[in-house]
């Protein structure tokens, strides 16, 4: 039992420290500033970590929504006439250039160009 909640809390505490290495690396983007850092209606660039991804499948208008967090806070992004981008899943890094708007007090950009960060994990 002693070792199942050691290698546990190994595998857990790795996967933060891989968390916060993707946050970092991210962080580095040449042009990118932090979520808090963000000014509503500007041009901006952001990087983070997709935290979640949905989909709207009404009919004639889908459209694919998600969210990315940065550490110091979170974005979304909805993608019109989409249900799906290859890559774009929870756990992604991703770097986002749009004019994010607030809407319902979060900050959100409508089709915002989109450029996907590869880890080492992306080639195993």
């Amino acid at each position: 039992m002693l070792d199942v909640i050691t290698r546990f809390m190994r595998d857990f505490g790795s996967r933060d420290a891989e968390a916060r290495a993707d946050l970092r690396l991210v962080s580095q983007i040449p042009g990118v500033i932090s979520v808090q850092d963000l000014n509503p209606r500007q041009m901006s660039r952001v990087a983070g970590v997709v935290s979640a991804v949905t989909q709207s499948c009404s009919g004639y208008n889908p459209s694919l929504h998600i969210t990315v967090a940065d550490g110091t806070g979170e974005v979304h992004a909805q993608f019109l006439g989409r249900r799906e981008i290859s890559g774009i899943r929870p756990g992604a890094l991703i770097v986002l250039e749009g004019r994010f708007c607030a809407h319902d007090g979060a900050l959100k950009a409508h089709n915002p160009v989109y450029e996907l960060i590869h880890t080492r994990d992306d080639h195993e």
